[in-house]
C-alpha cells in the first residue's frame, strides 16, 4: 500500500488526510500535490492529518522533507501537520521554519487548529 491522501475544503482552510504506508519518495511528491490542492481550493491555510500513516520517518528524512516544504509552500501557505503520537521531534519543523515556511508539527489537534487559524473577531451588540 502506498501513501494516499484525501482533501476537504473548509471555509477557512483545506484539510488533507494522509493514509497508507510512509515512503520518503511518495511524501516528497505529495508535498507538491498538496500545494496544488490548496491553490485549486483558493486556501492559504492547510491542516495535514498524518496520524494514521504506517511507518516512521528518520531524522534525516524529517530534515529533507522540512526543507522541501519550505521550498514548495513558501511563505504563502500556513501549514500544520498532525503527526502520530511519539513521532514529533521538531527537526522537520525547524528545517522548514528556518527556510522561511510557516509550518508547525504537533500531535495535538487543538494546538494545530489554534496555531493555524487566526482568532475570530468578536462582534459587539
Amino acid at each position: 500500500m502506498s501513501l494516499e491522501f484525501s482533501t476537504e475544503v473548509l471555509p477557512d482552510h483545506i484539510q488533507i488526510k494522509l493514509t497508507g504506508e510512509y515512503a520518503f519518495g511518495d511524501l516528497m511528491k505529495h508535498v507538491e500535490i498538496m500545494k496544488a490542492a490548496a491553490d485549486a481550493a483558493g486556501r492559504n491555510h492547510m491542516l495535514i492529518d498524518a496520524r494514521t500513516i504506517e511507518g516512521r520517518m528518520t531524522e534525516s528524512e524529517k530534515f529533507f522533507v522540512g526543507s522541501h516544504i519550505a521550498e514548495v509552500f513558501g511563505i504563502r501557505l500556513k501549514v500544520a501537520v498532525l503527526a502520530p503520537s511519539g513521532h514529533v521531534t521538531k527537526l522537520g519543523e525547524m528545517a522548514a521554519v528556518n527556510r522561511g515556511a510557516r509550518f508547525m508539527a504537533t500531535e495535538c489537534q487543538t494546538e494545530a487548529i489554534e496555531w493555524l487559524l487566526p482568532p475570530k473577531a468578536e462582534t459587539r451588540p
